[in-house]
């Protein structure tokens, strides 16, 4: 099939969503679709720029995007203008429902675009950002295209989006996030707890809804280290860590009174101090995150204190033969029922000595037997799940054939 893939982050500036699509996208290159992609120019200045997440198979169409975009460009070369740019992006998230690569769904219109029913069998939108969904919306609102089935995957829910602070225009994102579900073909969801919530949420629209995970980039079988009885366990967690939706300390402790060492790299609202075996690191750029995961012995993934959402990161890690120290937080229950039947998970509850409980069990060659990659989320298992969501879903697709 031609597949028109929207995303208005570039996929060269390094998110979690990022690599998301990237994977999806290479998974539906491995079944033999071909791809175009559709997002908003990279900057080269921007603190998250990664080249290596760029994928070289498929054409990419990049829109200039001008106004804020453009005085967000030259803060980036001028640090005095930071403390002003940190104040124009809070009042962007209390006055604008949408993200700021929102003026991409102005070139949704047929001077810029060689976009029709019969260019595509195929449109796949992806958020984060919640713009992408919006520009194709835009498309079928000015008829460039009307029959073309749409899928929107959604990688965190638009009004129940736990990273957005105000609720004052909560009545406002409602209703705009049922406009984008109207238009849909299928909506796909990468959280099963995300896609009950949202069954309730919008009930006339349950029926096109659909669950299917994230997929990891690439399958990664490191040499086996042996974890008996070692005397210094490298441990890593990389991933943001804002207080309000992550409580990084209770692993933080356990480390810290251990002989063990631990490697953080993300983004935070808080300040760790470093020792002579904790490490901590901004967010690093995709090739450093691979080789910290390298030298590592056990990866580390931390549940949200709240909300439906799973970090991106525990796919990743499922990619790999490395030990996964999963830390239950927010829905325990839940996050336990979803991911227990795998087999392949240390689950530990985010107390510092319940922690430090699994760390000696670790250490004690207990978990052997969760090496495993975990190939449900192989990344062209995940885009045959998108294309194949329901045989009523492939019957459309085979009559557009």
């Amino acid at each position: 099939m031609k597949i028109l893939y929207v995303v208005s982050r570039p996929l060269e500036i390094n998110t979690s969503a990022s690599i998301r699509n990237r994977a999806t996208i290479q998974g539906l290159i491995s079944l033999g679709h071909d791809v175009d992609l559709i997002t908003t120019a990279f900057d080269k200045n921007h603190s998250n720029y990664d080249q290596s997440l760029a994928i070289g198979e498929i054409n990419v169409r990049y829109f200039k995007l001008g106004g804020i975009q453009d005085i967000a460009k030259i803060g980036r070369k001028l640090k005095a203008l930071q403390p002003l740019k940190v104040i124009a992006y809070k009042l962007i998230t209390y006055l604008e429902i949408y993200d700021n690569l929102k003026g991409l769904a102005n070139f949704s219109t047929k001077d810029h675009l060689d976009i029709s029913d019969e260019k595509y069998d195929l449109i796949i939108s992806s958020s984060d950002p919640k713009s992408s969904h919006l520009f194709v919306y835009k498309m079928f609102e000015r008829g460039l295209v009307i029959s073309t089935p749409w899928i929107q995957i959604w990688g965190d829910p638009f009004l129940s989006d736990i990273t957005r602070r105000s609720k004052i225009l909560n009545s406002k994102i409602k209703n705009e996030e049922k406009k984008l579900l109207k238009f849909a073909t299928k909506v796909i969801y990468v959280s099963k707890l995300t896609l009950i919530g949202q069954k309730q949420l919008y009930s006339n629209y349950a029926s096109k809804m659909d669950y299917v995970p994230i997929p990891y980039v690439k399958k990664e079988i490191y040499p086996i280290k042996d974890t008996a009885n070692k005397e210094c366990l490298t441990f890593l967690y990389c991933g943001d860590y804002s207080s309000e939706i992550r409580d990084i300390n209770p692993l933080y402790e356990a480390i810290k009174n251990s002989k063990h060492k631990l490697i953080i790299c993300g983004l935070s609202d808080i300040i760790l101090k470093e020792t002579d075996r904790i490490r901590i690191y901004p967010r690093v750029s995709f090739n450093k995150m691979k080789e910290f995961e390298k030298e590592s012995d056990v990866l580390v993934h931390l549940s949200n204190t709240k909300g439906t959402q799973i970090p991106g990161k525990i796919y990743q890690y499922s990619g790999t033969n490395k030990i996964i120290l999963f830390i239950l937080d927010g829905q325990k229950d839940n996050l336990k029922e979803t991911f227990n039947k795998y087999n392949r998970y240390v689950f530990t509850n985010n107390d510092r000595d319940e922690i430090y409980e699994s760390i000696l069990k670790i250490g004690n060659k207990e978990f052997e037997n969760t090496k495993f990659v975990v190939d449900d989320f192989n990344p062209k298992n995940i885009a045959s799940e998108i294309i194949n969501i329901n045989c009523k879903w492939l019957i459309i697709l085979e009559l557009k054939w």
